[in-house]
């Protein structure tokens, strides 16, 4: 087994507890490998990988590969990883060879950014000292939602910590804690760009340049931090950390419209990407269309939940939600009957193109399927959902069911995301279902039928999510119980007026 001192000086220090973590770094690990097409990979830096391709008994050979700008991988051959007659590269001098093929002139142009590949897992900040300051009350509060909370919100609450409060108000001593650092940080969110995935910092943004639904998304982010705050400062005088209560009790949201979603697929676009989805894929994105069902919560469906209790299948208790029946038309039975055909009780109904359970590694693969479908690049695997609510709406389900079916304890989520989806149906609703008021004009619009027929067809546009669509003009909603401090309200009101300007 190889130890840390044997580990080539090519390998940069963040990458070499991955190098020594590797499942095959050793001969009897590789030979334990089962034969496979696709070759088995470790990843040592994030977009910077090693694997082992064994698809037969005659061939097995070390490779590395490289994640380019545009999301492609890019393979290399180091060399045999078993003596099979053509000689063996040990797994050092393959890590070796690795590094120095990521750091070739003609690799380096086309690579993504690297970083280490372990995720966020603490905050990026280590308070000391006797006074207590909001880099210790996060601390504290961090290692209560690291037990308290499930581990994707918990992700999310540092990666919003890490960037938007630990830098500039971590030493502030948290009993000093007013609403001038608030609208201090009501301006930085302002231009501070959103950062997703593993992007680069970025710089400061001019908030003049913001568009209408920018300002909305900031007021969001900024919501979402305020609540944070809160919790945490909340947290610290629950505990008798500090003696006021001011810290936590200036802390006051934002009033903000609620933008729906609007990347819904058409069914022509759902059928344009079950065709470039793996076949796996095909059968998990299926699923979703058919149920509206979360990722997580099909990657958990056993056999034996299927047409056991009723005309559909039984989701288990998932995140917050409660545990709860989706009832399915015929074709979806028939889909999820097919599905669970030759497998015992407890077997899952979808597993990976690798036979594996379904965790994340759909999230590549779908993001491929949305690229060669022409979709836009935003489109998630929780659009499926909206995409199966938008089309129950536009029906005319009534919003009751549909919560039902999503596992939303009221019709507020449904009706405010996708409410505006109804626009078809209501339509409909009026002109087939209005009781007369006048014969004449009753007449007039008989003898019109064509006129207004045309008058239709010329108010449809092209793409039928912008249909009744009203133009944005502001993130303020017209009434609001939020108490929010003045200054912060023109520092947001003063960025609206530019983006409107």
């Amino acid at each position: 087994m190889p130890t840390s001192d044997q580990v080539p000086d090519c390998v940069p220090d963040a990458a070499k507890g991955r190098v020594l973590a590797c499942p095959f770094r050793e001969q009897h690990l590789i030979e334990a490998l089962e034969f496979r097409e696709s070759a088995y990979f470790h990843t040592l830096l994030v977009g910077r990988h090693i694997g082992v391709h064994r698809p037969d008994g005659r061939i097995c050979n070390w490779t590395a590969r490289i994640l380019t700008t545009d999301k492609r991988y890019i393979q290399k051959c180091l060399g045999p990883a078993l003596p099979l007659g053509r000689g063996q590269v040990s797994y050092l001098l393959a890590i070796e060879r690795a590094f120095d093929w990521f750091e070739t002139p003609e690799v380096k142009s086309i690579a993504h950014g690297t970083r280490p590949a372990e995720r966020t897992k603490e905050l990026s900040v280590c308070p000391i000292g006797e006074t207590y300051t909001v880099g210790h009350a996060l601390k504290d509060y961090t290692e209560w939602t690291r037990i308290a909370r499930s581990p994707g919100g918990h992700y999310n609450n540092l990666i919003l910590m890490n960037y938007h409060i630990v830098p500039d108000f971590s030493s502030i001593p948290l009993d000093e804690f007013s609403a001038k650092h608030l609208v201090r940080l009501a301006r930085q969110v302002l231009e501070r760009p959103p950062r997703f995935g593993f992007m680069d910092y970025s710089r400061t943004a001019d908030s003049r340049e913001l568009t209408v639904d920018e300002v909305r998304c900031r007021k969001r982010t900024f919501n979402s931090l305020v609540s944070i705050m809160r919790m945490a400062f909340q947290h610290a005088w629950d505990n008798g950390q500090i003696d006021t209560e001011r810290p936590w009790r200036c802390l006051k949201r934002m009033p903000v419209t609620h933008s729906p979603r609007t990347i819904f697929l058409t069914r022509e676009e759902c059928r344009r990407l079950l065709t470039n989805c793996t076949p796996a894929l095909r059968l998990l994105v299926l699923a979703g269309l058919y149920t509206g069902c979360r990722v997580g919560e099909l990657a958990k469906l056993r056999v034996e939940d299927v047409g056991d209790q009723g005309f559909g299948i039984r989701i288990a208790a998932f995140k917050r939600s409660p545990a709860r029946f989706v009832f399915l038309p015929d074709e979806g039975m028939a889909f999820f009957l097919k599905c669970c055909e030759g497998k015992a009780r407890r077997e899952p109904v979808f597993t990976s193109d690798m036979g594996l359970n379904w965790r994340k590694q759909h999230t590549s693969l779908f993001r491929r399927a949305v690229s060669r479908s022409g979709l836009p690049k935003s489109f998630v695997f929780h659009g499926l959902r909206h995409t199966y609510a938008s089309d129950l709406v536009r029906a005319g389900v009534p919003l009751e069911v549909i919560a039902k079916q999503l596992g939303h304890a009221n019709t507020i989520t449904v009706s405010n995301t996708y409410g505006h989806l109804a626009d078809h149906f209501r339509e409909d609703q009026i002109r087939t279902r209005f009781t007369p008021l006048d014969q004449a004009l009753y007449n007039e619009a008989l003898e019109r039928k064509q006129q207004l027929g045309e008058l239709w067809k010329a108010v449809q546009p092209d793409d039928w999510r912008d249909y009744g669509a009203i133009p944005s003009v502001s993130s303020h909603p017209p009434r609001t119980y939020v108490n929010t401090h003045k200054d912060i309200l023109e520092v947001f009101g003063r960025a609206e007026k530019d983006a409107l300007s």
